[in-house]
């Protein structure tokens, strides 16, 4: 039969399942039909606003019958921003939604059908995150603070965001008049004119770090700001980031420090460690802490532990204390300088610290082992370099515990590795709520012969 569905058509579907995204999926004369904001088993009215030739993308216009699984958004900017996917579903069913996407991704593309524990849930399901970015632009001469649209570079105006604490709203508030007040331009990603571009901050507890990221080096206007914060808050810093390049990268390469923190002091398993608005941290404190009590439990009596994409060394450190020999291996410099200092901060006499590629030095490390060991991957979304787990499949290693942030490339990695070894351990974890993204965590057996 001839497919007669076009870009803006409008027609009634059923959504028959959720994809990784969170969206609802509806079939029409053959043809995939994605439809963000709609849940399993709803009669919904759509809008056909691109065709992609295998799928199509719609807009949703009514929900004739409602899910029950179907609840209120809190958040005024839900269905305008890109900050969060799924908040229309029940969090308990949330929860489900990401045990079956690891489980069905897995499938997928690795074709192991495995058991997947219950997906752990966040203590906090909004207000969780210990950082925001946030774009600054000039649109029509006004000066916008905000999230993006999603799939796009237009900015939404918002004053607060559920996901951040509640000192976000008065940041953002104070920063917007402080720009107006001083006549401080905003950038104009059309033009490339403006000073400001991004604000960033961290924070713990009582405490933060604001990152001001801005085009001109020679901006130092920051006194009538830090007067503003003071008004408010009594601990936080300022750090200046200049970054000139019109591109989607929020950081420059250059920080200059302005006032007050220059880090923030925190202590994690027994770990005093300090992280700044460049340091990689995990966004949800509750989780990060569950995830590195189970990995201790999973490596727990290992007399070697190898940490490949060790980043500053935190679990590395960790895993350290908790007595085994680590050796943490990381691509980034400055990262590994970090995790050398956190070593001596900790008095870690059993951790050693490799700089480089782990494509290169992992390999070199696991042939040269001559102990049993247990190898410990984190890697960034991208996955396992394919020389990794090569190395890996050659030198079989009694255990490999993975952290995964990314369930697609967690699935292709173990379909390579599945051959050699056991999947005997997949617990995903909720990091980031209202969104359908799913930290998981793998457990793999050396296969017995």
């Amino acid at each position: 039969m001839q497919n007669t569905l076009k870009k803006n058509d409008e027609l009634e579907v059923t959504i028959e399942r959720l994809g990784i995204n969170g969206e609802g999926i509806a079939t029409y004369e053959g043809r995939v039909i994605f439809v963000p904001y709609a849940l399993v088993g709803e009669r919904v009215k759509i809008h056909i606003i691109n065709d992609k030739n295998s799928f199509l993308i719609a807009k949703l216009l009514e929900v004739i019958i409602p899910s029950e699984d179907r609840c209120e958004a809190v958040c005024p900017y839900f269905y305008k921003c890109g900050g969060c996917d799924i908040q229309h579903l029940k969090y308990e069913k949330q929860l489900l939604l990401k045990k079956d996407i690891v489980k069905d991704t897995i499938y997928k593309y690795a074709k192991l059908d495995v058991n997947v524990n219950d997906t752990i849930a966040s203590d906090n399901v909004f207000r969780y995150r210990n950082k925001f970015a946030f774009p600054v632009s000039s649109v029509g001469g006004e000066i916008k603070i905000g999230m993006y649209r999603k799939n796009s570079h237009n900015i939404i105006e918002i004053d607060d965001c559920l996901l951040q604490s509640e000192k976000t709203k008065t940041i953002l508030e104070i920063f917007k008049s402080y720009m107006i007040e001083n006549k401080i331009s905003a950038y104009d990603e059309k033009t490339k004119k403006g000073i400001v571009k991004h604000i960033v901050v961290r924070e713990n507890k009582d405490e933060f770090i604001l990152t001001v990221v801005v085009t001109n080096e020679k901006f130092n206007n920051f006194n009538p700001l830090i007067e503003k914060l003071k008004t408010k808050f009594d601990k936080f810093g300022i750090v200046k980031n200049v970054n000139k390049l019109g591109n989607n990268v929020i950081f420059g390469n250059t920080d200059t420090y302005i006032y007050g923190l220059k880090e923030l002091n925190m202590t994690e398993l027994g770990i005093k460690y300090s992280v700044n608005n460049r340091s990689f941290l995990q966004v949800n404190d509750d989780i990060k802490t569950k995830i590195y009590n189970k990995i201790l439990e999973l490596t727990n009596g290992s007399k070697k532990i190898i940490d490949a994409y060790s980043g500053a060394g935190l679990l590395s450190s960790i895993m350290a204390k908790n007595g085994s020999d680590v050796i943490g291996v990381e691509i980034i410099e400055e990262a590994t300088k970090n995790a050398e200092n956190l070593k001596k901060i900790n008095k870690l006499n059993n951790l050693t610290n490799l700089n480089g590629d782990c494509a290169r030095i992992i390999p070199e490390l696991i042939k040269g082992e001559k102990e049993d060991f247990i190898v410990v991957i984190d890697p960034p979304r991208k996955g396992i370099d394919k020389s990794v787990i090569d190395a890996l499949n050659l030198a079989k290693p009694k255990v490999i515990v993975y952290l995964s942030c990314n369930p697609a490339t967690l699935a292709r990695d173990l379909g390579y590795l599945s051959e050699n070894y056991d999947v005997d351990f997949v617990q995903p974890y909720d990091m980031f709520p209202q969104t359908a993204n799913v930290e998981t965590l793998v457990k793999l057996s050396l296969k017995k012969v």
